[in-house]
């Protein structure tokens, strides 16, 4: 029987991922992650992923003015969780790798082994360089330093004492205990489909974020194989209910049409000043006819019969291992999925020996 995960991309920023003036605005609080965490459990989904953003882009919408730490969240939320596994997206150049690895220890203390933590090496440096913490030439070898740093880590969570010396980092002797329950480290996640982001996804992560073809996701799961290993393949995706299939594409065209020109404009110049080459297909993918913001993922849109069968026929034809969600109202819409939609699916998915949210699940009103 094959498992496929699901989980939820938390709206870490202003209005969660839609750069649309139609849809709510609002801003990241720690009451809305821990309403999206008790649905999300009570669902039986399998996770909550947080990224890292340290600035916004603008716009009569405000796209991401405010933004919230995802380790401290994912800190607070893990007493109040029981099965979800808690991810976090952390940038190397913002803690030293002994840092790092203490509030990594404890936050998987405190959860019980749950949680992980996403690499990201650059997305869109201008947020860094606001801090004055990007070294000259980063964007040349910031894999090898992300690669270096997570090595340190995985010396401090296994060894009792660790010396090290290398490019980036040095170690004399250096402790750090209590080590992390999950053994042997806390998850890892990366993401990105380039050669350096492959090869350092196959030697270090258990999740790997790429798009939706077929063949990218044989291509990471060869990359791992190539290192002896194994690595789950997962993606995004927007849900978009209707009572019907054409009020959910009428409202998805609406939402489009009042699309927030001037943060999108932004971010796109914030993706090219860096110039480097895998910003070529975000930009691409950013100037498409059917944007609706960032992040977002690919727009599942329809009514609940509709959605089921298109969830089924992409987790079937991709052989993707997992989904994170986002959604326009985050709370509103997990309750409808949970409620309507996920039966349907799993129902589906039973046909082809494949199981989704199987965890035991508490009744949710929709």
């Amino acid at each position: 029987m094959r498992k496929v995960e699901l989980g939820v991309f938390m709206p870490v920023g202003s209005n969660g991922f839609l750069m649309s003036k139609r849809t709510p605005r609002y801003h990241p609080t720690f009451e809305l992650h821990h309403q999206i965490a008790q649905v999300a459990e009570d669902i039986g989904l399998d996770y909550l992923f947080w990224m890292g953003k340290w600035m916004g882009f603008g716009g009569e919408s405000g796209f991401w003015k405010n933004t919230i730490e995802p380790m401290s969240v994912a800190s607070s939320l893990a007493p109040l969780t029981k099965r979800l596994k808690l991810f976090a997206t952390v940038n190397p150049l913002l803690f030293h790798p002994a840092v790092a690895a203490k509030i990594i220890t404890t936050i998987d203390n405190i959860s019980g082994g749950r949680f992980g933590i996403n690499v990201v090496t650059g997305n869109t440096l201008e947020e860094l360089e606001q801090m004055g913490v990007v070294p000259e030439g980063y964007g040349d070898y910031r894999y090898e330093y992300a690669d270096e740093w997570i090595r340190v880590m995985k010396m401090l969570w296994s060894q009792d004492r660790s010396t090290f010396d290398g490019r980036f980092f040095k170690l004399a002797d250096c402790v750090s205990d209590p080590k992390p329950i999950r053994k042997p480290y806390p998850y890892l996640v990366s993401a990105g489909l380039s050669a350096e982001g492959l090869s350092f996804a196959a030697k270090h992560s258990d999740y790997q974020f790429v798009g939706l073809r077929p063949a990218d996701v044989e291509r990471t799961r060869a990359a791992a194989a190539a290192e002896g290993r194994s690595i789950k393949v997962v993606t995004s995706m927007l849900l978009l209910h209707g009572e019907t299939d054409q009020a959910a594409e009428r409202e998805f065209e609406l939402i489009r049409e009042d699309l927030d020109t001037e943060a999108l404009d932004n971010l796109i110049a914030s993706f090219e000043r860096d110039n480097r080459d895998s910003y070529k297909d975000r930009t691409s993918y950013l100037r498409q006819p059917n944007t609706v913001g960032f992040g977002s993922g690919h727009p599942v849109i329809g009514a609940p019969d509709t959605m089921a069968e298109k969830l089924a026929q992409l987790i079937v034809e991709t052989g993707i291992d997992g989904i994170q969600f986002t959604c326009v109202d985050f709370v509103k819409d997990l309750k409808l999925f949970g409620a309507v939609v996920l039966p349907k699916l799993k129902a589906i998915l039973a046909r082809h020996d494949i199981v989704v949210a199987d965890a035991p699940a508490a009744r949710v009103a929709a």
